[in-house]
């Protein structure tokens, strides 16, 4: 039996980027709403940002590089 294969989102923002663009990559990809919980999830090789939209709910997980997860933790976006 095939099983579709869960899709990978990448986050698009670069470590040294402005926070708007942070936020905006981090904003919900359903209602595009900026109104999100998140929390970060650093491994020794996988890095990855678990979002939540406080208005529509929807829920994801977004792949970060090191340079992004740094910038997370060093500098988060506004919740």
């Amino acid at each position: 039996m095939c099983h579709p294969a869960a899709t990978l989102e990448t986050a698009t923002f670069r470590g040294d980027d402005a926070s708007c663009l942070v936020e905006a990559s981090l904003a919900c990809r359903v209602c595009l709403s900026g109104a999100i919980d998140w929390s970060l999830r650093v491994e020794h090789w996988d890095h990855e940002v678990v979002c939540r939209c406080r208005d529509c709910g929807d829920e994801r997980v977004v792949s970060l590089t090191g340079d992004q997860a740094l910038r997370l933790a060093l500098a988060p976006p506004r919740r």
